[in-house]
This record gives C-alpha cells, structure tokens and sequence, in this order.
C-alpha cells in the first residue's frame, strides 16, 4: 500500500497531528479552548489600571524610547520594582510603543498570554500521554482563579514567565527525544527568558527530574547531567536577583521556622481547596493563625505527608502520574509558601495568582483519575460529558463575575473589604480610590473604620490627612479641622499635622487657637518654615483685632 504524501507548507513537512483530518480537529479543539478563554474573561478588556499598575507602569524607562537600554543595563531605574525582572519590563516597554499607556492593550496582552498558555498546556499534556489533556487546559483556561494575574497587569509576571516555562518545557521534550543540541541551547535560552519574568521558574531543574521520575520510574546520571546546567543557570540569575532585591526592599518578617513550616503546610491545603471550590475569591486573603501551640495547625503538615506517603505507597497499583502531579504542584509553588520573605506577606499568605502554573498539576491528577474511571464506565459517557459541562460552565460564570472586581480600583477594593474586613491595604486603597473620585464622605469612613481597627497604621492616618487637606482646599474648614484634630488624636508628634490645624483654625478666625497650634508643631520641628510664616501672619492678625477692639 503506498504511503501518502507528506502535507507540506512553504516547504516544509507539517507534524503528524495536522495532517489529513487531524489538522482540522486541532484547530477546533484549540479554537475552542480561546473562545472560551475570550467569552469568560473578556470584562477584562474594559478594565482600568489597579493596585499598584500605575507606579510600575509609569515609570521612566518603560516610557522612554531607549529606556529598554536601563531596563536591562540600569535596573535601578525602575523607582518602585525590588526585583530584576527585564523580560517583564520589556514587554510593557515594547507595548507603550504601541499603545502608549493604555489600559486595554496591556490588557488584551495579557488575555492573550493567557489564551497561548492555555494551548501550550494541552498540547504539552497531550505529548506526554496524561489522560483528558484538552479538559484540564479548559479547566486552566477558564478556573476562577485565573482571574487574578490575567485581570491585573502588573502580574503579568505570572502570564510571562509561565509563557517562556512552558516553552522551555516544550523544547526539553524535543531534547529528550531526538537528542539535538540546538533543542537544549533553545530550552536554556526560553528558560532564562521566564527567570528574567518571575523567578519563580527557578523550579523548573527540580520539576524535570519529577518528570523523569514518572516517565522511568528512576531517576539516573543522564538525567542529573542534563539537569545541572539549568540548576546553575537558573542559581546564578536568582543569586543576582535576591542580591537586587535584599539591596532594595526593606522586608523583616520575623516568622521561626516552626511558623514557617505551618504557613507553607496551611497554603498547599489553602490552594487545593480553593481549586476544588473557587468561591469567595476576596483577592486579599486573611492571614491564617500560626501559633506553633494550636495543635490543629500541624494537622496541615501531618495530612501533607500522609497524602506524600500514601501516595508513594500506591504507585505500583495507581501509577506514579498522582504522586509527580501532586510534587510538581508542591514543588512549582514552594518559592511562595513562605519559607522566604516576600513583601505580599504583609498583606496574606496567599494569592490566586501564586498557584497560576502549579495548580495544573493538581488538575491533571483529579481530570485523569475522571478519566480513567469514566473509560471503566463507572459514570458512562453521558454522564461524564453533563458533568463536565457542568463544570465547565459552573466554573467560566464564577469568572466572569469575578473579573469585573477588576473592573476599577473602586470595584476591587470594595469587594475585597467586603469578603475580608481586616484586609488593611484595601481599606486604605479604597479611600485613595475614592478621595481621586471626588467620594470625600466615603473615603473618609474607609480610613476611620481601618483606624478603628488598628490605630497603629500609619498609612489611613496619611489618608485621612490628605482628605483634610482636600476639604480645606475646597474651602471646607470646618470639615478640614475636624480631620485634622482626628488625625493629631492618633499622632500628636506630627509637625505638620499641627501646623495643618492651625491653618484651619486662622481660616476660621480663630487665631489664638492657631498660635497655640503653630508654637505645638515648631517645638516638634523647629525647622517647619511654613508653620513659622504662618505664626508671625496669626501674631499679626491678633495684634490687628486687638488694635481694631481699642
């Protein structure tokens, strides 16, 4: 029987999987997989910058025409980044080109992103033989918890840097199979690509000996050669940036180690049960009690390594796919889990967007272990097919709604104060937002309820000072006095606080008052020239209506 033609374009011969009709059923298949990605996260393209996005974003060299050049060469130029992240900055760099600073393009980039992921995860899936590949990359498509680093730019970090991962996986199995140096050069160069946009990639050399593992059933001296070059490439760029970033960021969280073995047991239970029930998604979670003296809390780590052992146990009669899945999962998100300082830590524990990549390899377990039981026709396929569907839909309306929290800074804030009243940073986000919208009374009452709760931050103390310097600029004075003798109620050692009542008090008349208040704020700070000027102009009106009285 003749053998068909090979199905060439431009001249060169297409893959097995696009010819005859597969082609076809590919192109459906990942079709599919971007309409759904585009129909459940699409009110992201409507979305405003938030958090943090503009600080980052505006910064000089990503404006500039040459800053690329600093992005690379002069990271310090990045005013508020602790991190060397050039691949990251580049791209918001290269897009400014385009669009300038607007919104929806740095938002349809990452939608983007998120779309080629998704198809990147399938196909690799696919290539490795795992069970019901397409459904856990529509799972990772359009899981709620995807939300997060799609719908806010600045993790684009997240998007990127899985990007390059995935990539570099992708070249590793070609490596791994014809033995072609150019495959492993391309793999070094794709792997230092998603260092350069989150070093969380810094997993990969552990993740592929995983691999090995499960594909061999040992791991041997081939495998540790091929490996080591990626371990040493990946130490260097991560000793640079932690070298970058202790020099920048001043972060001191004085947790023990005990604390810290019971954060990371806490946040893998944490990320597994919010793959399983997405819902409520606050963007800024409570952080969870860490007492070493709660027993309760060791049952995370005792459950953690019950399930490892159980596990390893099984694999003669389960395979070893649910053990590699579940080490992959624990391994790609061990640099978040707290064992080192983190400047999110002072806000949670935990973030959607930490488990973007790693909780595929907890999909991958649960959908295969569907899958094999539906192919012994316990559920049949009818049945499986409704409850996939139900799934799939449950899962694509909890995403849409949740990605129009992102909609404004308004939205996000107000969602996360909602769902976690002890969310600080949300409460002081939120009355920022609502001061640059006019919303004075409301932003007022976000700052005093955090103020209530901890008098101690400093930050909703500046809130509220700056609501009352709004009021006072708008001719508000009494309203301005009453922030202010707010404000020194909570801090008296503030010059400027003082020196800022007693220019509410003048503009209401009452000049002995603002005398007293101005002396108060130069024997804080004799240097304070504005509170000085302001003292002679009170003595002056003073001594006036004392002249005018006589």
């Amino acid at each position: 029987m003749p053998h068909a033609q090979p199905v060439t374009v431009g001249g060169w011969a297409l893959p097995y999987w696009l010819r005859e009709g597969a082609r076809e059923r590919l192109l459906l298949a990942g079709g599919v997989l971007l309409l759904m990605v585009g129909l459940c996260l699409w009110p992201v393209l409507v979305a405003d910058f938030v958090w943090d996005d503009k600080a980052f974003l505006e910064a000089p060299p990503v404006a500039q025409l040459l800053g690329v050049v600093d992005i690379w060469f002069n990271p310090k130029s990045l005013p508020f980044e602790a991190h060397y992240w050039p691949m990251l900055y580049s791209s918001f760099w290269l897009e400014h080109r385009l669009w300038g600073f607007n919104p929806t393009g740095m938002h349809g980039t990452n939608l983007l992103l998120h779309g080629l992921n998704t198809l990147l995860v399938w196909r690799l899936l696919a290539r490795m033989g795992v069970p019901g590949a397409w459904l856990i990359a529509a799972i990772f498509a359009i899981h709620p918890v995807r939300v997060e680093p799609v719908a806010w730019v600045m993790s684009r970090k997240d998007l990127l840097g899985t990007f390059f991962y995935l990539l570099a996986v992708s070249y590793w199995l070609h490596f791994r199979k014809n033995g072609k140096a150019g495959a492993y050069w391309a793999m070094l160069g794709l792997f230092a690509a998603s260092m350069f946009s989150k070093t969380m990639a810094i997993t990969l050399p552990a993740v592929l000996l995983v691999w090995a593992w499960w594909q061999n059933g040992r791991i041997v001296q081939r495998d540790l050669l091929h490996v080591t070059p990626i371990f040493l490439l990946g130490l260097a760029i991560t000793a640079g940036d932690l070298s970058f970033y202790t020099g920048r960021a001043e972060i001191n969280f004085e947790f023990s180690f005990v604390e810290r073995v019971i954060i990371a047991s806490k946040a893998l239970w944490f990320y597994f049960g919010k793959l399983l029930w997405p819902h409520p998604l606050p963007v800024i979670y409570p952080h969870w009690d860490i007492n070493p003296a709660n027993l309760l809390n060791w049952l995370y780590l005792l459950a953690a390594l019950a399930l490892t052992a159980g596990l390893w146990l099984a694999r003669h009669r389960l395979g070893r796919g649910p053990l590699a899945g579940a080490l992959f999962f624990a391994i790609t998100l061990s640099p978040t889990l707290g064992f080192g300082n983190n400047s999110y830590m002072e806000y949670s524990f935990a973030a959607d967007r930490y488990q973007y990549l790693a909780s595929v390899g907890l999909v991958a377990v649960l959908v295969g272990a569907a899958v094999v039981l539906c192919r012994k026709h316990l559920v049949g396929k009818l049945g499986g097919a409704a409850l996939v569907a139900a799934l799939l839909a449950g899962y694509g309306a909890l995403s849409w709604q949740q990605a129009w929290v992102f909609e404004n800074e308004i939205a996000l804030f107000s969602h996360a104060t909602k769902l976690n009243p002890k969310a600080h940073s949300g409460h002081y986000n939120l009355g920022i937002a609502l001061t640059e919208e006019g919303r004075l009374e409301e932003a007022e009452a976000a700052f005093k309820k955090e103020l209530a709760r901890d008098s101690s931050e400093a930050n909703y103390l500046q809130g509220i000072s700056h609501l009352a310097s709004l009021h006072f600029e708008a001719g508000r004075y009494q309203k301005s006095l009453a922030l202010y003798e707010f404000c020194i109620s909570i801090n008296s050692t503030d010059a400027e606080l003082h020196q800022n009542f007693g220019s509410a008090l003048a503009q209401l008349g009452r000049y002995e008052q603002a005398l007293k208040s101005f002396d108060q704020a130069l024997a804080i700070d004799p240097t304070l020239e504005l509170a000085r000027v302001n003292r002679q102009l009170a003595i002056k009106l003073i001594n006036e209506n004392k002249a005018k009285q006589q």
